[in-house]
């Protein structure tokens, strides 16, 4: 651990790291060292800053499957999202980005909660390239075979999220009948997004 290291990268650093990084600073300074969850997070940020971290693409396949559910979606609700989980991820929140964002038409992948909370998994671009976050770290290879899944297997991966969780992968809400549980989403959504229902 070199804290005199991250105090040469501060300036390289930016917005959420940078806060991070001169809170650590502080904290060394304070109580004369770090608690062993801070730590790793001192060699992490030196590599951040210079650019040794750089997420690997991932090749998630085609996705046109899951953009046609969003653009089906998009014609009735403001944010349509998709629910998915792993042992490895905990809950997924997959949307797509809008119009004035930096990548429109990607897919956001992210945690569950509010915009400033939420764990940043990465996006998937229109061409099928999984390009991970800040969160993703050593999960990649889980994340890409979790939406390449769903791309190709929509129907069945939302019945599965149904049944495991008892509540559905487009809105999450609880799922209130035994048809609804079965099939992994209710037939409101099954409408909304055009998946089949019955």
């Amino acid at each position: 651990m070199d804290i005199q290291a991250l105090k040469d990268c501060l300036p390289k650093l930016s917005g959420k790291d940078f806060e991070f990084a001169s809170s650590l600073i502080s904290a060394h300074a304070r109580w004369g060292g770090l608690t062993a969850k801070q730590q790793p997070w001192v060699g992490k940020l030196i590599a951040r800053a210079n650019g040794e971290d750089k997420p690997q693409p991932v090749r998630v396949g085609d996705l046109a499957p899951i953009l046609a559910l969003f653009s089906r979606a998009t014609k009735r609700l403001k944010r349509p999202a998709i629910v998915l989980s792993t042992p490895e991820t905990g809950t997924l929140r997959v949307s797509i980005a809008g119009e004035r964002s930096k990548f429109p038409g990607s897919l956001s992948v992210t945690g569950p909660g509010t915009f400033d909370d939420r764990a940043w998994f990465g996006r998937v671009a229109i061409d099928g390239t999984f390009v991970p976050g800040r969160d993703a770290a050593g999960k990649e290879t889980v994340l890409a075979g979790v939406l390449s899944r769903f791309a190709a297997e929509p129907a069945q991966v939302a019945a599965e999220h149904g049944r495991l969780h008892g509540a559905c992968c487009f809105c999450n809400l609880p799922l209130k009948d035994a048809r609804s549980t079965a099939v992994g989403y209710g037939p409101t959504c099954a409408d909304n997004y055009g998946m089949p229902w019955n």
